[in-house]
């Protein structure tokens, strides 16, 4: 067994990250988790309240994650760029944490993640707002953000079957076309 000084909140959440890209969001238990840091189920609780607790500081360290890189891409962009970088940049965090994605795209009620929520809608309302993708703004924006979630859920539920280089082909196209409908 790893002795409690080893063990470490950031131990924690990245065998916890881990184990949800292998096993899915809702395959993750303290009883896995403790099995593969090689401690007793207990131990865990020295960094978590529960296991919603344990998904919300998952989630709010890969909300972070995803604001903080789309931050630093979105940096001086305006316009039709923007929105496409924005588009590109979300597909590719859920493509790299296919795990996690249902918390980005915020597809799973079940969890209990107020916090991982808040931080979400938050990073949609600051990013939406000067892309002037906001729901106070035309329906053309509901397209564009409809456009992106639904690609990237389509491709995560394996809805696709073309190679993946015509995958990219067809993101693009797709999300141009919901663009160009924003300037109407």
């Amino acid at each position: 067994m790893v002795k409690r000084r080893t063990l470490t909140q950031a131990k924690v959440l990245a065998t916890a990250n881990q184990l949800i890209e292998s096993k899915g969001i809702n395959g993750l238990t303290i009883r896995d988790l403790a099995l593969v840091l090689d401690v007793r189920p207990q131990s865990i609780y020295n960094y978590v309240d529960s296991l919603s607790d344990l998904l919300d500081q998952v989630g709010i360290q890969f909300v972070q994650g995803v604001s903080d890189r789309l931050t630093e891409k979105l940096t001086d962009l305006k316009g039709d760029e923007a929105l496409m970088v924005f588009a590109q940049e979300l597909r590719r965090a859920c493509e790299r944490h296919r795990g996690l994605a249902p918390v980005l795209l915020d597809m799973n009620e079940n969890l209990d993640i107020p916090k991982t929520r808040k931080m979400l809608v938050k990073l949609y309302q600051d990013l939406f707002k000067p892309l002037q993708l906001d729901d106070t703004a035309r329906v053309e924006n509901t397209l564009y953000r409809s456009a992106l979630f639904g690609f990237i859920v389509q491709e995560l539920g394996g809805f696709f079957t073309m190679p993946k280089e015509a995958l990219d082909k067809r993101f693009t196209q797709t999300m141009q076309l919901a663009i160009d409908q924003t300037h109407f």
